[in-house]
């Protein structure tokens, strides 16, 4: 099990990310902009992967990217994920994964990574896929 860090300004997006994550099982902790990102790094040395948004108020995606490459922890890998992939530093990351993206995409990056080893936690399941679909489906309908 890794130590996941999300950040993306859109909830739909950290909620279908993490439970996906968590699926895996992976323990998810989340932040909705840049700064807390960068807040939660400062304050836990214990993340095994980081998976952030670009385009984000306060501090976006690269400046995320930027204070990982500049801290001790610099070899945590980051992975972008965004709908605008000339806006990332790709030097900052490891990995991109392209908006909208298929949660096989997301799973098989997260698995690079992490280095899962079950079999079982391989597939996504299509329970999963139900679930998110329907979970965003509903919080796209509220906004």
């Amino acid at each position: 099990m890794a130590l996941v860090l999300v950040i993306d300004d859109q909830r739909s997006i950290r909620i279908i990310i993490a439970m996906v994550l968590e699926d895996l099982g992976h323990e998810v902790q989340l932040a909705e902009d840049g700064q807390k990102g960068i807040d939660m790094l400062k304050g836990s040395n214990d993340f095994d992967l980081v998976i952030t948004d670009i385009n984000m108020p306060s501090k976006d995606g690269n400046e995320v990217a930027r204070h990982i490459r500049g801290s001790t922890r610099d070899s945590i890998p980051v992975v972008a994920i965004t709908g605008f992939p000339e806006e990332a530093d790709k030097e900052l990351f490891d990995s991109t994964i392209i908006k909208p993206f298929k949660l096989e995409k997301l799973r098989e990056t997260v698995a690079r990574f992490t280095k899962l080893q079950s079999s079982e936690k391989n597939v996504v399941s299509r329970e999963l896929v139900t679930k998110t679909r329907y979970t965003a489906s509903c919080y796209e309908s509220k906004t």
